[in-house]
């Protein structure tokens, strides 16, 4: 099934618990961790990797380094860390005027179980005029 917003769409199964909140989509494998995914849109041209470069950079910077990764139609940077035993990854991605900004966290013992399936999904990104595919 393709579910998604404005801009952008992802691939998930049946083994996805989805919850639409007003400021992001939820899924969940597990109580143990979660993909959060929102998005936003630049009113004016496209979004570069300068822009990408700005946003990241005015996150939190304990986050460690960014690497660069393609996913589905996006190209972006993710970071990953981990604080209070929690793991995180965290991807910007960019296409045409859409900014896909998705969130993993997790326990350890869950990270190790789901990030295959959460880098499955992500690499499902597709640009769309809506998220209703």
């Amino acid at each position: 099934m393709r579910i998604g917003w404005e801009g952008w769409s992802v691939d998930i199964d049946d083994a996805w618990t989805i919850t639409d909140h007003p400021e992001c989509l939820t899924l969940e494998l597990s109580s143990e961790g979660a993909l959060q995914l929102s998005s936003a849109q630049k009113t004016s041209g496209d979004i570069t990797d300068a822009d990408l470069q700005e946003f990241v950079a005015e996150q939190e910077d304990n986050w460690g380094s960014a690497v660069p990764e393609q996913c589905g139609e996006f190209s972006g940077v993710r970071v990953s860390y981990s604080e209070d035993g929690i793991l995180w990854s965290r991807w910007f991605l960019r296409k045409g005027a859409t900014l896909l900004f998705a969130t993993y966290n997790g326990t350890p013992t869950a990270a190790a179980r789901e990030i295959e399936l959460v880098v499955q999904v992500l690499s499902s990104a597709r640009a769309e005029a809506s998220g209703e595919a």
